[in-house]
């Protein structure tokens, strides 16, 4: 006689529950469809086993299962696919649309697929208004026009820069060529013995002017053509305009005294460098006479001329100087009016989606022992929205107890682990102080907590006491409080790292128990230093953060 193991008794008995189910009809009909058949697969695990499969036919398809209650998958091929929740005995009739399978078109004969077509819906809509004031914002005028001002003001400063910097040291190359020059001279003529030194200096000076000079003459020529500003002002921005036109009277200022500095005497440069290139090119220049003829033509040509033009140089720095405050003025107020209309749309984002969202998580809520609401309740994560989860499972577990995700999720929900998982409630601690002073973690509640656990025998734990003193006293003032676990067993030994790592915060405690401590029992700790932030609500936001992430973090949580 065949003998049956225990788990074979099992499966026997599920397979008889199972197929005494009530069957399912499934009665569907496809707009604008595309596909030829269709599967009805599990919606979980990687297994995907296929329960049941049809042909498409005049975009129809029929299907009768005997299935469990619970949450299936129609699978189209190619990656299409949608969710379903089968209840037995119940004939579905459903429209949808094979374009956007997510949505459905209409729906009856199921209460459940009558709740996920409300809050498909809301889910959808909330992506819908995000991509439409997405495309609003790219479509925006004002938000394109300080966009691409801002852009193209940016490389038209850089330019100007560069310019700048071209011509101040144009300037200082003629400043280096008038001293030579001035302390060679005696009785208005160059020393017999100065000749090699002036022709070298200006050879090697006026080269460089020569070349500074060049890229301002070719910005004159061009800019016009690569920077124009002539597009129609913004009418409500009025004083912006009035810095750009003074930015663009400073520049133009500027550049005019360049040009009467500089620019003048430039034909002349061009010419002594053309008539001493001519000279080495012939092998005429290393005669004493030419080098001689050739400086002293200097001398008269072009030196006079130096000192009016380095005396420019004052004039040229102060206006330099007033545009560049004007240019960081310019960019930080195109960037500015960015902003504000990025605000605008965010704003309008901010209240559809927290309409959406109330209305969805009311849906969630309103049908949470309706085994649906799962395929909606990760769309908040958990982390958080924990109360909103907590809420949803523990009611599906009382009708579901054996259901594979909900069980696991009451179980993680139900483990030491949650309690003080990223977005929980932060449990309470309620321990003395050194005083012996009880101290409760949720007399914080209201401000943003640091809760640390350490110890005066860990090494890493006092290496990193200093960056937690300095953002405490950086933002305790602002609502930042640490709330310090000492791991310690010996209370003279805590008392004293206390002190010598000026650790000024008031709430320390500890039950001196080492690594049987209570509170990190609670909290799971197992290593030191831990760390748990908490917001103002005393909710657990981050952990183990260290040096600027931990003040990141901090500064980010004051702030909201």
């Amino acid at each position: 006689m065949k003998r049956f193991s225990f788990v074979s008794l099992i499966l026997c008995l599920w397979v008889n529950v199972l197929f005494a189910q009530s069957p399912t009809k499934l009665q569907v009909t496809l707009l604008n469809n595309h596909f030829d058949n269709v599967n009805l697969t599990s919606a979980y695990g990687s297994s995907q086993t296929s329960y049941a499969s049809a042909d498409i036919k005049n975009n129809k398809f029929d299907m009768t299962v005997n299935l469990a209650n619970d949450i299936y998958r129609l699978d189209f091929g190619n990656g299409s696919s949608m969710l379903l929740v089968i209840t037995p005995g119940e004939t579905i009739t459903m429209t949808l649309d094979a374009e956007n399978l997510q949505q459905i078109v209409s729906v009856d004969g199921s209460e459940s697929m009558k709740k996920v077509k409300e809050m498909s819906y809301l889910a959808l809509h909330r992506k819908e208004a995000v991509d439409s004031i997405n495309q609003e914002l790219q479509n925006d005028k004002n938000k394109q026009y300080w966009s691409d001002f801002a852009q193209k003001f940016n490389m038209y400063r850089q330019t100007n820069d560069d310019v700048d910097n071209y011509l101040l040291s144009a300037f200082d190359n003629l400043d280096t060529l008038y001293h030579t020059y001035s302390r060679e001279l005696a009785g208005g003529k160059l020393k017999g013995n100065a000749v090699y030194e002036c022709a070298d200096a200006a050879n090697r000076m006026m080269k460089k002017t020569e070349i500074d000079y060049t890229p301002f003459a070719n910005y004159l020529e061009n800019v016009d053509r690569y920077y124009s500003f002539s597009e129609q002002r913004v009418s409500d921005a009025q004083d912006f305009y009035r810095v750009f036109d003074q930015y663009q009277t400073n520049l133009h200022n500027r550049h005019k005294i360049a040009q009467d500095a500089i620019g003048v005497i430039m034909p002349k440069i061009h010419q002594l460098l053309a008539e001493k290139d001519t000279l080495a090119y012939n092998n005429l220049w290393d005669k004493k006479g030419n080098q001689s003829k050739w400086v002293n033509r200097v001398l008269e040509e072009l030196y006079p001329s130096l000192k009016q033009a380095i005396d420019q140089k004052p004039a040229y720095e102060a206006l330099m100087k007033n545009d560049k405050q004007n240019a960081d003025l310019l960019v930080s107020q195109s960037q500015g009016n960015v902003s504000k209309v990025v605000q605008k749309y965010q704003e309008s984002y901010n209240e559809i989606d927290a309409y959406l969202t109330s209305r969805l998580k009311d849906a969630i809520k309103t049908n949470k022992q309706d085994i649906c609401v799962l395929m909606f309740l990760d769309i908040f994560p958990r982390e958080q929205n924990a109360a909103l989860h907590t809420e949803v499972i523990t009611a599906l577990h009382e009708k579901y107890p054996e259901h594979l995700i909900v069980k696991d999720r009451w179980n993680f929900m139900n483990s030491p682990a949650s309690k003080v998982a990223i977005g929980a409630i932060a449990p309470d601690l309620e321990f003395p102080d050194p005083d012996g002073n009880v101290r409760k973690l949720s007399d914080l509640r209201g401000k943003v907590v640091l809760l640390d656990f350490w110890a005066s025998w860990c090494g890493p734990c006092r290496r990193e006491n200093p960056n937690v003193t300095r953002i405490y006293s950086q933002y305790h003032d602002k609502g930042f409080e640490v709330f310090s676990v000492s791991l310690d067993s010996d209370a003279a030994s805590w008392k004293r790292a206390i002190e010598a790592d000026k650790l000024v915060w008031p709430n320390h405690v500890s039950d001196l128990k080492k690594w049987q401590s209570k509170a990190a029992a609670i909290y799971g700790v197992r290593s030191i230093p831990s760390t748990f932030l908490l917001d103002k609500e005393g909710r657990i936001v981050q952990r183990d953060l260290r040096g600027a992430d931990l003040e990141r973090a901090v500064k980010q949580l004051i702030e909201q």
